[in-house]
């Protein structure tokens, strides 16, 4: 599949400002996506300009059934992470108003898609509409369902029997979640054998040299992204840990813009 001219598809000035609202963490300008295979035209092109060139990692989105069939999609959705977004655990990190987290296993693979190992992973997601009738699939696509930063701790062995994991989520040391894994596609496994193929068929992967990581969809719902000492702990996994600090430049108020979430 040629994938050459994706940017050429559409304006420069549109990529532009889809990228200058993900950097800066605002609702997305005017959207058109009107199908699946557009948006993932414009995320290929948006990808390519944030990661300038760079081999990113993927994830996973929308992989639990009951929001597949709330959403009217029979499967779940393939999106690319940003370089520049990837954090270590201990990290702090500023957080706007409206952004959430979810935890995630990671697999991390070789370049060929060959799972190597396992890890848990918080990631921070944003994705706003400025117009409410830009809410679509279509364009949750194009903006890589709200793709922001990812938190990674340390790599355990690959344990392909691995199928449920128990999450426990501490704010300031007051437990405020539990929550486990549950995949449309079974286990992290058959998820990252899933995300590796449809990475192929929409373009988003090509093998390498390089590890990648791939973050497999949400465990149970997100959390608000609020302020505070933050202990996730992915019970055979390990632990991930960081503190989240209140950005100053907010969104202005009444702007009012459509969320969508499910990723």
């Amino acid at each position: 599949m040629n994938h050459s001219t994706d940017r050429e598809q559409y304006a420069d000035a549109t990529i532009d400002a889809i990228a200058s609202a993900v950097l800066s963490r605002q609702p997305l300008p005017p959207m058109t996506c009107s199908i699946v295979d557009d948006g993932y035209r414009v995320q290929r092109a948006l990808t390519a300009q944030l990661n300038a060139g760079r081999g990113g990692d993927l994830k996973a989105g929308v992989t639990a059934t009951s929001t597949q069939q709330q959403l009217g999609i029979d499967g779940p959705l393939a999106a690319s992470l940003y370089v520049d977004g990837r954090l270590e655990s201990g990290c702090t990190l500023t957080v706007t108003e409206g952004q959430e987290l979810e935890c995630e296993i990671a697999v991390i693979t070789d370049g060929s898609g060959k799972p190597l190992g396992l890890m848990p992973a918080v990631e921070v997601v944003y994705l706003a509409f400025s117009r409410a009738e830009d809410l679509s699939i279509a364009n949750a696509v194009a903006a890589n369902l709200g793709a922001d930063r990812y938190i990674c701790s340390e790599v355990v062995r690959w344990d392909e029997s691995l199928t449920q994991v128990p999450i426990c989520v501490c704010r300031d040391g007051v437990e405020i979640a539990t929550m486990s894994n549950s995949y449309s596609f079974g286990s992290p496994a058959s998820g990252a054998a899933w995300l590796v193929d449809e990475g192929r068929k929409r373009g988003l992967w090509s093998d390498s040299e390089q590890q990648r990581v791939l973050l497999l969809g949400t465990c149970g719902d997100p959390i608000p992204a609020r302020p505070g000492q933050y202990r996730i702990d992915f019970g055979p996994l390990g632990t991930v840990d960081f503190i989240l600090v209140q950005s100053r430049l907010e969104t202005s108020e009444g702007n009012n813009p459509d969320n969508w979430s499910g990723t």
